[in-house]
């Protein structure tokens, strides 16, 4: 498809030249995912940002890109996307640097009854990777990497992916999912999506928490002192180490709940179902219910109570309607002397 410009198109391609710290806007048309005319207007600004400086990024709708890499500068790249000329008019980006912060914002026109969104404007960042970054966009997805300052990624609808991170505090979705891989965090790390899943492969953290209503848990790789999640109607999966005097609560009401131990430290365990089983290979000393669990009142309801081990660290597993399940790599779990 051939692009038109006009004239404040043609003027805008002379400014390419311009210096890298200025706005440098080019318009022109272009086809939406599903074929309607659509009308973009690119907008690119480049500001330094000292050591330790913060980046803070608030989207209505479009997605964020953001990569870490060498350097101070924080590289601005944006596209709006509306459906006539005045579209893009209505909706503005504004910059402000100062006092080590860079803070992005996309403003849309106020309307009586609340805010119109007439275009989406999506973000692609390059920034130093010392620095602080927060974003958020109400509709769209979310993808940050290569950041070692404190990170924090939220989407209301969309997807939130995050890696290669050396201090999160935060991924978060109402309506899509989460992933986080190859991270790490000196303190407590927030996970939760409403209707997604949520992944997590390779993170050492001080502590873990986070939920899911209609989706599902994966955590892989995970090492913690505390651990605790919670799913609605999706299972719940941990794959890790457990730390002497760890504390690890995994609760779902209608999914599994599976922990696959990586290494032989010593537990206490406590785990419920109301209609499922409950099954352990690693070998417990019972101190309550039993293989079959304790049947209560006619019902299915089974509980166990155990330790392995010096008993140190706690698991609390519940389920009201899956199974329950502790598995030991022949590794990790030494064999039962005879």
């Amino acid at each position: 498809m051939k692009t038109r410009y006009g004239l404040a198109g043609i003027l805008a391609i002379g400014l390419l030249a311009a210096p890298a710290s200025a706005a440098v806007v080019v318009s022109g048309d272009a086809t939406s995912s599903w074929g309607e005319p659509q009308q973009t207007e690119r907008f690119s600004k480049t500001v330094p940002l000292a050591k330790g400086g913060s980046i803070i990024l608030s989207n209505v709708a479009g997605d964020i890109v953001v990569t870490g890499g060498h350097g101070d500068q924080v590289v601005i790249e944006a596209v709006k996307r509306g459906r006539t000329a005045d579209d893009l008019r209505n909706v503005d980006i504004d910059v402000v640097a100062a006092d080590g912060r860079v803070e992005i914002t996309t403003r849309h026109p106020r309307r009586s009854g609340g805010w119109r969104h007439s275009a989406a404007v999506n973000y692609t960042l390059k920034v130093p990777r010392f620095a602080m970054v927060r974003v958020k966009t109400v509709s769209g997805d979310v993808q940050l990497s290569n950041v070692d300052g404190e990170v924090r990624a939220e989407s209301v609808s969309g997807n939130v992916r995050v890696s290669d991170v050396a201090q999160v505090e935060g991924v978060v979705s109402v309506s899509g999912d989460v992933d986080l891989k190859s991270a790490a965090s000196s303190g407590t790390v927030s996970l939760s999506s409403v209707s997604g899943n949520v992944r997590v492969v390779m993170l050492k953290a001080l502590a873990v928490s986070g939920s899911s209503v209609s989706g599902d848990v994966e955590l892989s790789d995970v090492t913690a002192d505390r651990v605790s999640f919670k799913s609605v109607s999706g299972g719940l999966v941990f794959t890790g180490p457990l730390a002497k005097a760890g504390r690890y609560a995994l609760k779902s009401h209608s999914g599994d709940v599976l922990v696959r131990l990586l290494n032989a430290a010593g537990f206490e365990v406590s785990a419920t179902s109301f209609s499922g089983d409950i099954h352990s290979d690693v070998p417990l000393t019972i101190r309550f219910g039993g293989p079959d669990g304790d049947r209560r009142r006619g019902g299915r309801s089974q509980e166990i109570r155990g330790t392995f081990g010096d008993g140190s660290a706690s698991l609390e597993l519940q389920t009201f309607s899956g199974n329950v399940r502790i598995e030991g790599s022949a590794k990790a779990i030494p064999p039962v002397k005879k």
